[in-house]
């Protein structure tokens, strides 16, 4: 429970990103591409950090690590509120939240997941991350609604000290790491693995290995590329934003489902196929939302929605459940870290790149579309990780 209410807030808080984009591209009147980038940058950070991170983790367990971000992410929202220029942005949004996700995300949540469930693995962390697609239907529209009502800099304070006073004494009370199993020189030398597990070097020399990295980063490229920018376009073709914040609350309903469900079907029907169900949800979904630049209907954001919504996250227990498999033992959160810096390099990209090609367009056909050919990119990668018959 501890995780699945961690990563709701920090992944809420994270994806809130879309709603306050709106009124600080008002104010300002900077270009999406630049305010973009702000998350783009966010996802370099946790890119850049997460092998980092993994081994800060392996060190000193996942709990400290937990802890340390859920602290950041408080402070970060606290000074976004005294936003005023451009730099501002960018150091809250693209470095300390991305610091502070990156510290109370997937990398250490996963680790303290694999320490506890040794079997159905892709069944548990599709359980526990589905807090994220909570945190998304919870916290979009409640910081649309602080920022009808208060503005966007009291939203981003109350979220700010919301996510302090919550958040750290959750963590601090109900994160435990399971105790580990006393070795003996007798296990060790019936089995290398427990004395230490798999090295980084042993999995980075696998084709496994680097089939998840590009999965992991072709899912960003995917999902981010249309996330970052679905309120504003949904804005722009004349929708109510408190109703686009609600579209945007059903989606992350949705993807509790979707992490579920895919992360039970991965354990049943086998992994790949599972993510590649998964990727079709996310494609037909970014093409029912393209609809309404031509027939702006309700309907098609409610099957927006629906569709994007249930693959939405669910790569990322599957990815977890696998890595957790072929790599386990005490140097799997940092062998994780490095797999993570797939995710930030498609997350660097995504967003910047749809603003960017919005403000040369005045459209965002093309990176629409683009995102739902990573939708096949992806899934290929998730059926080249599968072990060969002679592994």
């Amino acid at each position: 429970m501890t995780v699945w209410l961690t990563l709701g807030v920090a992944f809420g808080l994270m994806f809130s990103f879309s709603v306050f984009l709106v009124p600080l591209l008002e104010e300002f009147r900077w270009s999406r591409g630049v305010a973009a980038g702000a998350f783009s940058l966010s996802a370099v950070v946790q890119g850049l950090l997460s092998p980092v991170v993994g081994a800060i983790v392996d060190r000193v367990g996942p709990r400290r690590v937990i802890l340390g971000g859920a602290v950041v992410l408080g402070l970060s929202g606290v000074l976004a509120s005294r936003i005023t220029t451009l730099w501002h942005l960018y150091l809250t949004t693209g470095v300390l939240s991305a610091v502070a996700i990156c510290a109370a995300g997937w990398i250490a949540t996963a680790a303290l997941l694999a320490q506890w469930f040794a079997s159905r693995q892709a069944t548990m962390m599709g359980l526990a991350f589905s807090g994220m697609g909570v945190g998304v239907l919870t916290v979009g529209p409640l910081a649309q609604w602080l920022i009808s009502t208060h503005g966007w800099r009291d939203a981003y304070f109350v979220l700010g000290v919301g996510t302090l006073l919550f958040l750290v004494p959750l963590v601090w009370f109900g994160a435990r790491e399971a105790p580990r199993a006393p070795s003996t020189s007798n296990t060790r030398a019936a089995n290398p693995a427990d004395d230490g597990g798999i090295g980084v070097r042993d999995a980075l020399a696998t084709r496994a290995f680097w089939a998840l990295f590009f999965a992991y980063c072709c899912t960003p490229l995917a999902v981010f590329t249309v996330v970052t920018h679905q309120v504003a376009f949904a804005v722009d073709q004349g929708f109510p934003r408190m109703f686009v914040a609600t579209i945007f609350g059903m989606a992350g309903f949705m993807s509790i489902v979707g992490r579920i469900v895919f992360g039970f079907a991965a354990d049943r029907i086998g992994r790949a196929l599972s993510a590649t169900i998964s990727y079709g949800c996310t494609a037909v979904g970014t093409l029912a939302l393209l609809t309404i630049e031509h027939s702006p209907t309700a309907l098609a954001l409610y099957v927006y929605a629906l569709l994007f919504g249930l693959g939405f996250g669910a790569r990322g227990p599957i990815i977890t459940a696998i890595a957790a498999q072929l790599f386990p033992g005490r140097r799997f959160g940092a062998i994780y870290g490095f797999l993570s810096v797939g995710n930030g390099l498609g997350g660097a990209v995504g967003p910047w790149f749809a603003g960017a090609l919005f403000d040369l367009t005045g459209s965002y056909r093309t990176p629409f579309l683009i995102a739902t050919l990573f939708c096949v990119a992806g899934s290929v990668c998730f059926w080249l990780a599968q072990p060969r018959a002679n592994e």
